[in-house]
């Protein structure tokens, strides 16, 4: 049975994000998955690295949510951009996490946490001003979180998605991504 992390990056917890992760989480679970979630803005931590990249005791509500990390065989972030960058508080998550010396031993750069043979999706889901940044350079920062902690920690295949902003859920639109979304669910992708 495959095992499914949900980690919503929503600061705002928007009907748009919950109920793309619905659907994914719909298309999961009738496909037999066991899902999990974890939402980004619930959990208690200083989102700054301090000491610059020593290792600071993780809090509580991170020491779970690297347990669940280690936990899934797949991780899916939903996670809003806007004008062109991800929220503070998703990059503080993944900085504490995924620290030098924290998940890798920055020496020898070998993983202390096995990451590899999991795979993760990014769901990127933006605003108007980011989405017409997007359709000119198709470089957003989310790229960041792909290449730096997914790929670095050997998570593979790293699948991504780009979503405009979705101003209302009856449209053909965003009906197209949320049937999208349960159908990836659904092959566990």
């Amino acid at each position: 049975m495959k095992q499914i992390l949900i980690i919503n990056g929503d600061p705002e917890k928007t009907d748009a994000t919950s109920h793309l992760i619905n659907a994914y989480r719909k298309g999961a679970e009738e496909a037999g998955a066991h899902v999990r979630e974890i939402t980004i803005v619930d959990l208690i931590f200083n989102s700054n690295k301090q000491f610059g990249n020593r290792v600071a005791e993780l809090e509580p509500d991170l020491k779970r949510a690297l347990d669940q990390i280690i936990w899934a065989s797949h991780v899916v972030l939903f996670c809003p951009v806007y004008l062109s960058s991800i929220p503070a508080r998703i990059k503080g998550f993944f900085d504490r996490l995924f620290m030098p010396d924290q998940v890798f031993l920055s020496k020898s750069q070998s993983i202390r946490n096995n990451f590899s043979g999991k795979s993760a999706r990014i769901v990127s889901i933006l605003d108007q001003e980011t989405f017409e940044y997007w359709k000119q350079d198709k470089k957003v920062t989310y790229l960041s979180i792909k290449r730096n902690v997914f790929e670095n920690c050997r998570f593979h295949p790293v699948h991504t998605n780009t979503i405009g902003q979705l101003y209302s859920l009856d449209n053909e639109y965003s009906k197209k991504w949320l049937r999208k979304m349960q159908s990836f669910g659904s092959k566990i992708m």
